[in-house]
């Protein structure tokens, strides 16, 4: 759904079952009782917290949701000891690595992983079309004032025949139809999210094939640098995982593209199944310092 302001090649990563199945025997048991303990937390000591850095849109939408943005502000209240990474495969590298870590990315390019495994949140595991997992967002484009000519064309294959590609790992948001593209010439520049970018780059290769004479740049950086970069009119698209801000809004149109879940994600040796939101909160708040005091 397109919402306009006031009156106005890269390999597409998938989740494999074997990923998103792995340990979820029992978790509805664990998520029923969670005053239950879980036996082996009490091995691996300190919580090892994973978090994406300022900026990413996938940091800001899993604060948001997770509950600990301060008040009145956008600021989320992450632990300041928090090991930061650039992008989900840093993440899945970081968890591997390290028996007590915990960590999140976009369930949509989680490369299945003997090292770590994925926890089902309040009981439900994340995976497309999954309405009741907690954790999901929406892909955004955004833009600055009318589209030329091969950007509109563009933005009328992804909302089409793109939602072909979109729904391979994603909950696509529009119906796949057939696509003729009118061929115009020229380069569109896309600047912003690491979880939206490849996805982008796999729909502009599949675009360029259909129109020859478009050229698109996808530059991965993050979703507030994509939003800022478009408002200063230095890229023609930018890619958010997260929700704009009203200001953002009122600047410039927008539009969803896709929906991903944010996936929370532990080291394989970790014996939890299942995390509650209010556990994610006050593990990524330091409340909870150590796995053994999870159900304390």
């Amino acid at each position: 759904m397109i919402r306009k302001k006031n009156g106005k090649g890269l390999l597409l990563l998938l989740i494999t079952g074997a990923l998103l199945m792995t340990g979820s025997t029992g978790c509805s048991k664990q998520a029923a009782d969670t005053k239950q303990k879980v036996e082996g937390l009490d091995k691996l000591g300190q919580i090892g917290v994973i978090s994406r850095e300022e900026g990413s849109g996938t940091r800001g939408t899993f604060a948001q949701l997770a509950g600990f943005v301060q008040e009145n502000t956008d600021k989320d209240q992450t632990v300041k000891d928090a090991k930061i990474a650039d992008d989900t495969a840093s993440v899945l590298n970081m968890v591997g690595s390290d028996r007590s870590a915990i960590g999140y990315g976009s369930a949509g390019i989680m490369v299945s992983d003997s090292q770590v495994k994925v926890l089902s949140v309040g009981g439900v595991e994340p995976g497309k079309n999954n309405a009741g997992y907690p954790l999901s967002r929406s892909f955004y484009l955004v833009w600055s004032g009318k589209l030329n000519d091969v950007e509109d064309d563009f933005m009328r294959y992804i909302r089409g025949a793109g939602q072909e590609i979109v729904s391979q790992s994603y909950t696509a948001v529009g119906k796949q139809s057939s696509f003729l593209s009118l061929k115009p010439k020229g380069k569109i520049t896309v600047t912003g999210s690491t979880s939206v970018g490849p996805l982008l780059e796999c729909l502009a290769e599949e675009y360029m094939k259909l129109n020859p004479k478009a050229v698109i740049t996808v530059k991965q950086t993050d979703s507030s640098d994509g939003i800022r970069q478009t408002m200063q009119g230095k890229c023609d698209l930018g890619m958010s995982s997260r929700d704009l801000k009203d200001n953002e809004k009122e600047i410039l149109d927008y539009e969803s593209i896709a929906r991903d879940e944010i996936a929370v994600i532990v080291n394989k040796e970790n014996p939890l199944e299942d995390i509650s939101l209010e556990q994610l909160e006050k593990i990524y708040t330091g409340k909870i310092k150590e796995w053994q005091k999870l159900y304390d």
